[in-house]
């Protein structure tokens, strides 16, 4: 007899999201979360176009970039294309820009929000990623003000020290939320 476990697609696509994202900040293959990250990434995109499409993040993307929807997921999903198809392309090679694993997550991780309550690493990945990207200067508009406050800013530091932020603070949010979960009695 097999063992197996019934799983739905949004719960699927968010413990991917949610083992990338812990992935990304122990310092993981760039590869592999990218890959995790994109898969996450479709079933997102997919499901909030189904249930809520004036939700769609996607949409709020193409629009403000003016991008036709093939373009844009061209651009969004060209390494992940890339990493995953070999029929045409067996020996191409990929400057993989490792800045781009943060951005799909970050857009999965909005649409993510439009579906469900987001996870504890989902949390933390969307007040990180604005600590390391937010292009508003002033650090008093929010959310960028609440980010700052948990991380600090990021956004001139180095990759390694920023992914390490982002270890602390979700390492931190999990030991305090599984205290939680116990004391009430679900674990």
């Amino acid at each position: 007899m097999s063992d197996s476990m019934q799983v739905s697609k949004l719960e699927a696509a968010q413990r991917q999201l949610d083992f990338a994202i812990c992935m990304l900040f122990a310092g993981a293959d760039p590869i592999a979360v990218h890959t995790l990250v994109g898969a996450a990434s479709i079933i997102f995109t997919d499901m909030v176009e189904n249930i809520a499409p004036d939700k769609s993040w996607d949409k709020m993307a193409q629009n403000a970039n003016n991008l036709a929807p093939a373009e844009y997921f061209n651009i969004m999903r060209r390494a992940q294309n890339f990493f995953k198809h070999a029929r045409t392309d067996h020996d191409a090679a990929l400057d993989f820009d490792l800045d781009d694993t943060e951005s799909l997550a970050f857009w999965a991780v909005m649409n993510a929000s439009e579906l469900a309550p987001l996870s504890i690493e989902a949390q933390v990945f969307q007040l990180w990623y604005i600590a390391s990207h937010s292009p508003v200067s002033d650090d008093n508009e929010s959310p960028l003000r609440e980010a700052i406050q948990l991380f600090g800013d990021l956004r001139a530091k180095p990759r390694e020290e920023r992914f390490q932020a982002g270890f602390r603070v979700l390492h931190e949010a999990s030991k305090h939320m599984s205290h939680f979960v116990i004391r009430q009695g679900l674990l």
